[in-house]
Parts: C-alpha cells; structure tokens; sequence
C-alpha cells in the first residue's frame, strides 16, 4: 500500500530511466488488473520503460491509483493478469535466468521466493552483496549479474497453488536509490 508519506520520500530519489528487468524466464507484465489498480499513467510509465526503476513509477501516481496497487511486489503486476505465465517447477529443479541489464548502478540484490499474499520472502534463492558494480569495466562486470540459474528448494506446501508464490528478482541500486523488480510466477507441480 501506499502512504504519502513514502511517495513524497521516493519521488526525491527519481533519477534516470532504463536499467534492469528478467527477460527469462517471462516475467509479469501489465494488464487490466493492474491498470484498475495503478491507474493508467503508472501502467503506461512500467509498460514505456520495463527496466526502469520503481521510483520513476510513483512519479506517475495520481488520484486513479488505488490502495491495491502495490509497486513495491512485482511492480504492480498482478498474478491476475498473468496466469497464462505460470511455470511448474519441482522441487530441485535447476531455472535458468537472465537479466537485461542496461545501466549498472552498484547496489545489493537478491532472487528469493515470495509469497504473494503476505509479501514476504519465504527462501533466499540466491545473494549479491554487491550487484551491478559501477566502479568495475564492462569487461570485468560478472557474468551471473545477468545469467545465472537458482535451484527450486521444497516450497511445495506454501506454493502448491498458483497465485501463492513467485520468484522475484530485487536489486536496490544503493548509488542512486533505486528500486527494480521482476517477478517470475510458478507453482510446485
């Protein structure tokens, strides 16, 4: 939910646009859930500019945004508008991911596996104390910053329906304060 007191804070952290977004496997993205929730002008900033940060979204948010909007999970993109990308997974299953990287800003970031209900991480899939090293040459930067694969732990009673769970990849860029997320709905089939 939203307050208006974080509003005013992450509207004087905007800065540029393009940075960050999973590209595999298929992401949430918009639809008309989403849009009834967050109104048009903030689908219509996530759906213009998908690597960008969360910040310049809530720089969009006007009287259409409603409490059910929730940018800070998933960018606001609802599982209701994304059953159709659903994965099945078991556990131990090996998933393959990659990133679309356009701007490196250093921050920390993490895959963990969510649950939607409570917005809660329920297992840390994977770590990077140090992401997107801007300080590093493009020669140097890591490959898992934008390929890297994570294992599927047993969550099978807490994501045994889809609609529970999803993987979400969060890097909060600590250079300049901005949030970017992608989520990766899946059920333990």
């Amino acid at each position: 939910m939203f307050t208006k007191c974080f509003l005013i804070t992450a509207l004087a952290a905007i800065g540029a646009s393009a940075h960050g977004v999973v590209t595999t496997p298929t992401p949430r993205g918009t639809g008309s859930t989403h849009k009834a929730a967050c109104g048009a002008a903030v689908a219509k900033k996530l759906t213009d500019d998908l690597t960008g940060p969360i910040e310049n979204s809530l720089a969009v948010v006007d009287s259409s945004t409603t409490d059910a909007c929730n940018l800070l999970q998933c960018r606001g993109f609802t599982y209701a508008d994304n059953k159709a990308k659903v994965q099945t997974y078991s556990v131990g299953d090996v998933v393959d991911f990659e990133i679309d990287l356009v701007a490196h800003h250093t921050g920390y970031a993490n895959v963990s596996v969510i649950d939607l209900a409570s917005n809660t991480a329920i297992e840390r899939l994977f770590t990077w104390p140090v992401y997107a090293d801007s300080t590093l040459g493009p020669s140097k930067w890591p490959k898992n910053d934008t390929e890297f694969s994570v294992t599927i732990p047993d969550v099978s009673s807490e994501c045994a329906t889809a609609g529970a769970c999803a993987i979400q990849w969060f890097w909060y860029a600590t250079e300049n304060s901005q949030t970017y997320e992608s989520c990766v709905d899946f059920v333990i089939g």
